[in-house]
């Protein structure tokens, strides 16, 4: 049985490898052709708005976004199709700001909110500097079917369309002590009935322990395709969502052997192939990343960084099975060393037992405010009546009440949209996290700004298509939104108690004298 499932899997990384690396190749033999069949393409699609930016006016606010009464509605049904805002440069835009930052502050609406808070649609102006497309470091291809100097070609464009595939359908998770299924399967955005409706099918899932494993993908529908769960070293549980919505359960009995092991290298291309080429999976390159996050990004890693990984893997006779977990990583970069460790309680930290996570206030302000408009889902439009989902939470708020980013973080958008979310900031938190503020008045950060919590980011406002004066508050897991109301915040654990902590650097020691580089 074990064996057939490995086999079924490595039938489906093949396939997908396949599909990628055809179109990683048609790109660039595209990209090849328009370069010299088409000169000057590139230069004819350049947008003749472009050349403003390199215009600065002398009046810093002529550079955020223009907002007037009018773009604020009192009912979304009766909302103009458009609202074009006024280009940067043409000499209005500063009174038009003016009219923002100096508009009453009415007070508290107690119904504040917006259907339009979708950032798919267009920006109408973005501050330069912001990220538009976040491409991750921690793509899982396995590219050594490749010669070497096809992979290094290949690296970017198979890190994109693969941060694609596994955003949207594939996640893993590492059991933290007090974690429920609930926490595990909010990280892809799934709402706790899925775990309830599982624990009552199944009611050994209420029960998890520190260290355990899962793996799960998610349908087109973004409903629970598919789960696994490593229970133990020798018993592996898998669920699979069948037509009518409920799920079978398999249960593995395992007879292979865990090995532990040390793997050393150098990067080479981008963090995900540099590990892909060591035999780690998407699971065991999502962990590393994950457990480093807060101390250095994987895009920062350059060529020559060394590394070195203590883990454990299953083999099967002589084959790897895929199944691994990860004790500890060691990189060196910039000559400076950065170290991750697993305790006990599944949680990662530096060598001296100090959490790695940095902490998250539960709200963006200095004082806990009204909710106008709850996280929900399955909103309905009131006029239309169809489902209009509420990604985040509106605090009812006066015009120019200060918001404050709730963790250290990045900005990595500043940006403005007339008929949605109005003025709007997105921060970075690490590499899983990210915040989103919308209906701002004036945004007092720039892309690329590194910020601390409690740093004040920015002033509530009425922009865009709003129903009166609030903060849309979003809070995102693997790009995914959750509610920031309920959802179990990360790295607010402070360390470890006494006892483990013994224990923990006396691990820790071993592991420094494992992973010397």
């Amino acid at each position: 049985m074990v064996k057939s499932v490995i086999l079924a899997r490595e039938r489906k990384r093949r396939a997908r490898n396949r599909k990628i690396l055809f179109l990683a190749i048609f790109a660039l033999l595209w990209g090849v052709a328009v370069y010299f069949i088409f000169p000057g393409y590139d230069d004819a699609q350049q947008p003749p708005a472009t050349e403003y930016l390199e215009t600065k006016p002398s009046d810093p606010s002529a550079q955020q976004p223009v907002t007037t009464p009018s773009q604020s509605v009192e009912n979304p049904a009766t909302a103009p199709a458009e609202q074009p805002s006024v280009p940067p440069g043409t000499g209005t835009e500063t009174a038009a700001s003016s009219v923002d930052k100096e508009k009453p502050s009415p007070e508290e609406d107690p119904n504040a909110t917006s259907y339009y808070d979708d950032l798919d649609t267009q920006d109408d102006e973005v501050e330069p500097g912001s990220v538009e497309q976040e491409q991750a470091a921690d793509g899982e291809q396995d590219t050594e079917f490749l010669p070497e100097e096809a992979q290094t070609a290949l690296d970017i464009l198979l890190d994109v369309a693969d941060q694609a595939w596994r955003i949207n359908n594939q996640f893993s998770e590492t059991v933290v002590a007090g974690q429920q299924l609930k926490d595990i399967l909010e990280q892809s955005g799934l709402q706790p009935a899925v775990s309830v409706a599982l624990i009552q099918s199944f009611p050994e899932l209420k029960t998890l322990k520190a260290g355990q494993q899962f793996y799960w993908i998610l349908n087109k529908d973004d409903q629970l395709e598919y789960m696994n769960w490593l229970v133990s070293d020798k018993e592996e549980r898998i669920y699979e969502r069948q037509a009518d919505g409920s799920y079978k359960q398999q249960v593995l009995k395992k007879q292979s052997v865990w090995k532990t092991e040390v793997i050393k290298g150098q990067i080479q291309g981008s963090f995900s192939n540099s590990m892909s080429r060591h035999g780690l999976s998407a699971r065991q390159i999502n962990q590393l990343a994950t457990a480093l996050q807060w101390q250095v990004s994987m895009n920062k890693l350059r060529k020559g960084d060394k590394f070195a990984i203590l883990m454990q893997r299953e083999y099967l006779g002589d084959k790897l099975t895929g199944q691994a977990k990860v004790d500890a990583i060691h990189i060196l970069h910039g000559g400076k060393s950065y170290y991750a460790i697993q305790a006990a309680n599944g949680a990662y930290f530096n060598v001296n037992g100090e959490t790695l996570g940095r902490g998250f206030a539960r709200y963006p302000l200095t004082r806990q405010p009204k909710i106008s408009s709850h996280f929900n889902p399955a909103r309905r439009h009131p006029v239309t009546g169809r489902v209009s989902p509420h990604k985040g939470v509106d605090f009812s708020l006066r015009v120019g009440t200060p918001i404050i980013a709730p963790s250290d973080g990045e900005v990595v958008k500043v940006a403005y949209q007339a008929n949605g979310a109005g003025r709007y900031i997105v921060l970075k938190h690490g590499r899983n996290y990210k915040t989103v503020y919308m209906h701002l008045s004036r945004a007092l950060v720039k892309p690329g700004q590194q910020i601390k919590r409690g740093e004040r980011i920015a002033l509530s406002g009425n922009t865009g298509r709003s129903t009166g004066p609030h903060l849309h508050y979003e809070f995102h897991i693997n790009d995914r939104p959750v509610n920031p109301m309920t959802v179990k915040l990360p790295g607010n654990n402070t360390g470890l108690p006494a006892k483990e902590r013994k224990a923990f650097l006396t691990k820790s020691k071993e592991v420094v004298r494992k992973l010397k580089l």
